[in-house]
């Protein structure tokens, strides 16, 4: 245990899984939770039109094994567990409040059902203190996020966008939408994913050869997506990793890099090189500097108005109007693409600040790994992560997918691996 009387970072317990766990069990998990980790990303992979797909359909499979096996932990994030699970707390009662007293108790339930899924069960399943798992369920999400950019970046150029397919990997519009079958979504979890891909390169554990394709293959990804929330994460990910890890030398040969590749496109490229699609939605709103130029932004902001008047004219502040409910008063018949306001107004204030705490829970594991001396780079995980996650927010509803959550739990994971073994090195 961390010593409190030199540092102000949470005390955090590193406790190890229960040694009476099953091993024949244990070996059955493993690639059952491997499946569900890789299968996360597609969504539309779904057993019919609720919201429960094959992915989930394994990592039920996973807790089963692990409870039986005796291999869960009571702990997952150790000591700031049960702030996570107060966070919890304030976001279902907030909900639940709302859609008993003014919105439909049935949307309450199975809109907080999708939350207990993605927010508490893959916690139990995915925060493993073995490092050696940790780091391949993170291998594992980021080379199945890498397959989905592969794909779609070969559909794009050879496909293309096929009439009467409903939505497909690519739009009308000549959008990348991958199987996600959407381009805000897609860009979106790219950069989510992108820490992962960023950690293991800048702490050694995937070599430059390997690790630069990577990059470029999600960097052409949001590109094609014509994405401006997307591509506005993107680059934020890529330079809130790069301040946690800065050091005179990088930022040296990132400059150098920087500039031979501005000196390449200014004398070998031109705009014309980039999809039609994107010179429209993202070069045309930059160069004209009028951000309603931006893809649906008018249409975006109309939503955020409405949420704002809802929540005046009604008073709003811990009783919303309950979940789903927002949709029934729109004139758009939509929900607002800002979980800010969407969780205030159908779970009020005390749902918005329970979805808040999460993020705050990341916060003091980074504070705690920093107070200890730990790995910078999972350092630079867990912050780069947490606010790619709250800028994504700022674009969409409700965050209960399973490929919201992975990307954090799995930074958080390696977080505490990387406390954990800061912490074995002063006892030693």
């Amino acid at each position: 245990m961390l010593d409190s009387s030199k540092t102000a970072a949470p005390q955090l317990y590193l406790g190890e899984r229960s040694t009476t766990s099953d091993p024949f069990l244990a070996k059955i998990e493993r690639p059952v939770v491997y499946a569900a980790v890789f299968l996360a990303p597609y969504a539309t992979f779904r057993f019919s039109e609720l919201f429960f797909t094959v992915s989930d359909f394994f990592f039920c499979v996973s807790l089963i094994l692990l409870l039986v096996s005796g291999r869960t932990n009571s702990k997952p994030l150790d000591n700031l567990t049960g702030l996570w699970l107060l966070a919890f707390m304030f976001l279902f009662v907030g909900i639940m409040v709302g859609s008993l007293a003014r919105g439909s108790p049935e949307r309450g339930l199975i809109v907080m059902a999708q939350y207990v899924f993605a927010y508490l069960i893959l916690m139990l399943i995915l925060m493993r203190h073995d490092h050696k798992e940790i780091y391949k369920l993170a291998a594992i999400f980021l080379v199945s996020v890498l397959i989905i950019d592969a794909h779609g970046i070969i559909t794009f150029y050879t496909v293309g966008y096929v009439a009467g397919e409903g939505k497909g990997v690519v739009t009308g519009g000549k959008r990348l939408a991958t199987v996600l079958r959407n381009p805000n979504l897609a860009a979106s979890i790219n950069a989510l994913t992108l820490p992962i891909l960023l950690y293991f390169w800048s702490s050694g554990r995937l070599k430059s050869f390997i690790a630069l394709p990577a990059v470029g293959l999600i960097v052409v990804t949001v590109v094609l997506t014509s994405s401006n929330s997307g591509l506005f994460v993107t680059v934020l990910t890529m330079a809130v990793f790069t301040a946690g890890i800065s050091t005179p030398r990088l930022l040296l040969r990132l400059t150098l890099g920087a500039a031979i590749l501005v000196g390449a496109f200014a004398l070998f490229g031109n705009k014309e090189m980039l999809p039609k699609t994107f010179q429209t939605r993202v070069l045309g709103a930059l160069s004209s500097g009028d951000i309603s130029e931006a893809g649906t932004f008018t249409s975006r902001t109309d939503l955020m108005r409405e949420a704002i008047q809802i929540i005046s004219d009604e008073g709003i502040l811990f009783v919303g109007v309950g979940a789903d409910q927002f949709r029934e008063k729109s004139v758009q018949d939509a929900p607002v693409h800002n979980l800010y306001l969407l969780l205030w107004v159908e779970g009020g204030l005390l749902a918005l600040i329970g979805w808040l705490l999460f993020s705050g829970v990341g916060f003091l594991l980074w504070l705690a790994v920093k107070k200890s001396g730990g790995d910078r780079y999972a350092m630079a995980a867990v912050s780069t992560t947490v606010v790619a996650l709250l800028t994504i927010a700022m674009s969409n509803p409700h965050m209960y997918a399973r490929y919201w959550t992975i990307p954090v739990f799995l930074s958080f994971a390696l977080a505490l691996v990387g406390l954990k073994r800061a912490t074995l090195r002063s006892r030693g």
